[in-house]
């Protein structure tokens, strides 16, 4: 009895807490609503901030918490793709207003992005942009619209692509740790940093190309889209022509000079809205929880898009990245499903655990095996294990500024034996049965025959991922081993050396999938699903009706983004005494 009361009390509790809950989800539903419907209408302009990192599948990304200023969605760039094309056919949908500053994606996805803005342009309606300034990335988006203003105060960072690779020997011959490095491939230059003071001129050659194809394509888009010539492009850049708002309307890289409120007048005046009435704009996020879009198809015919997304790891099942503990499971299903009759796998991925990308690449081949194609489309990148696993599909389809190929494998074990004994005094004694019992540990100097049995197994991996490579682009195996080497190629000159089929997004390689299963009708399956849990999806639904700038964006800003690939870059270095496959890092373009 004297426990009764208590535990009686205990559950009125949790079930007025539960109630609570469920009001205050009421509530933010309901104002939510409210919100949508209020910016949402005739005359509406849809507004995109795209700033944020984009994943290539909604949600598909490590998320900060909901709870921390994380946001409860993140648009995948499939999905916006689908939203701007129901935009252009939404009668209350005028036109887009893009303000952005800076951009948080690769290069590739800027193309695609602006492919999907072309294609609203040409229903007719209008593309306006305005940003405070431009970086290099935004600027080269943003070029598609049909008019492209900036604040007085502003400017467009035009100056051409550079790279800065900080190199870390000297400081850790000054703490005491010796790298042991072994690696297959004169231009897998992941090793570099650790083995060499700069970089090698076979790393030097391969980065300067890249970075010349790319800016060649930028310079090339940008000069179409705002009717300069490529020169005129070029001197800008050589000179900073559009360091102030006054240079770049006078070298035509803008339209005109905005302060905030001019540009709110000059919307009111294109959409005949009377002075001082406030503007209906609905953002990216809140257009689509209002778009009513069926963007799956019809048929119990079905196209799997696998997404392939972030780096390649053993054993992980975290979102955002690739591992066989995720994957294997998937594709064994995707094979036994009689009604998926085609497999495009859509790969944004710098590589990373060679183990995990042959058994993803087995898993693959099996599903080829099964009787369906296997498409496979590119992102920002496509290197190294991220290559590895497409190699054997039937077409493979990339942007021309995607980066691929880097053919190559490394291993990198740390020697801590000099920090450990004579900086800081530790020493280690062993007693062993066999002669490799206590070997390959950072407490011990590798013996020379161990670093030639690690040499060995890096050749071995290195060998196996040409007679991938080779088998699947029906390549011999003396002119993949030309091509490979560790070598990072642009899309546009991955397809001159057999790397690549065709260029082109996630939709061609789409009807490439759908020509070659002969189908007609079809719905499309993307893999891996998202799980999400209770309070966050309570959170998504709470949240679902606030704009872009009402919700912090996960690594919103560009250093917060750079902080972002430095830690994964720092979580890679822990993991690279496993076999590697796996770009040195990843570039940043904007």
């Amino acid at each position: 009895m004297k426990s009764f009361f208590p535990t009686f009390f205990a559950s009125c509790l949790g079930v007025f807490a539960a109630f609570a809950l469920c009001i205050f989800i009421l509530i933010g539903i309901s104002i939510s609503s409210i919100s949508q419907k209020e910016s949402y209408g005739d005359n509406t302009i849809l507004k995109l901030k795209l700033e944020e990192f984009i994943p290539e599948k909604s949600d598909n990304v490590n998320q900060q918490s909901v709870f921390f200023g994380g946001s409860s969605e993140t648009i995948g760039l499939r999905r916006i793709l689908t939203l701007l094309e129901a935009a252009s056919e939404d009668k209350k949908i005028k036109g887009i207003l893009i303000e952005n500053n800076s951009i948080g994606v690769g290069q590739a996805t800027v193309l695609s992005l602006m492919a999907g803005l072309q294609k609203f342009k040409d229903s007719g309606k209008f593309i306006y942009t305005y940003a405070d300034s431009h970086s290099q990335s935004s600027y080269l988006l943003c070029s598609v619209a049909d008019s492209m203003f900036i604040n007085p105060q502003g400017g467009v960072d035009l100056k051409g692509y550079g790279a800065a690779i900080p190199f870390f020997k000297n400081m850790l011959d000054k703490v005491g740790i010796e790298m042991n490095i072994f690696y297959a491939g004169n231009f897998k230059s992941g090793t570099e940093p650790y083995r060499l003071n700069e970089m090698s001129d076979f790393n030097r050659l391969q980065t300067r190309t890249f970075l010349e194809d790319m800016q060649e394509i930028m310079i090339k888009k940008i000069a179409e889209n705002r009717n300069l010539t490529p020169e005129k492009i070029n001197n800008i850049m050589a000179n900073l022509e559009g360091r102030t708002g006054k240079k770049a309307l006078e070298n035509g890289l803008v339209d005109a000079l905005f302060y905030k409120d001019q540009l709110e007048d000059f919307l009111r005046q294109k959409l005949d809205i009377k002075e001082g009435k406030k503007l209906k704009m609905v953002s990216l996020s809140e257009y689509n929880t209002i778009a009513d879009i069926d963007d799956k198809g019809k048929g119990k015919n079905k196209i799997a898009i696998i997404y392939a997304e972030g780096e390649i790891i053993y054993g992980s099942n975290e979102p955002g990245i690739i591992s066989e503990k995720k994957y294997i499971s998937m594709l064994t299903k995707i094979r036994n499903d009689k009604n998926i009759k085609a497999v495009v796998l859509r790969v944004n991925s710098p590589g990373g655990n060679a183990f995990t990308s042959d058994v993803i690449w087995r898993e693959l081949e099996k599903i080829k095996e099964a009787g369906k194609p296997l498409i496979a489309s590119f992102g920002d990148y496509a290197a190294s294990g991220g290559y590895y696993i497409a190699a054997g599909a039937d077409r493979i389809v990339a942007q021309p500024n995607t980066l691929t190929g880097s053919i190559g494998v490394y291993m990198m074990f740390p020697n801590a034996t000099k920090l450990l004994n004579e900086k800081i005094g530790v020493n280690f004694d062993t007693i062993k049965t066999h002669e490799f019992a206590t070997g390959f540990s950072p407490t011990n100097n590798l013996s020379e025959k161990e670093k030639a049995l690690l040499q060995e197994s890096t050749y071995e991996i290195y060998d196996l991922f040409i007679d991938r490579v080779s088998k699947g682009r029906k390549l011999s195996v003396d002119s993949t081993k030309v091509i490979a080497q560790g070598r990072v190629w642009t899309g546009k000159r991955a397809i001159e050396i057999g790397l690549v089929d065709e260029l082109g997004g996630l939709d061609e390689a789409i009807a490439i999938a759908v020509e070659k299963a002969g189908l007609t009708d079809y719905k499309t399956v993307e893999y891996p699903f998202i799980e999400e849990d209770f309070i966050a999806t309570i959170v998504r639904e709470i949240q679902k009706g606030k704009g872009d700038e009402d919700v912090m964006g996960l690594f919103s800003t560009k250093e917060e983004r750079i902080m972002l690939d430095q830690y994964q870059q720092f979580k890679a270095i822990i993991r690279l005494k496993e076999p590697n496959a796996r770009l040195p890092f990843i570039f940043n373009f904007n």
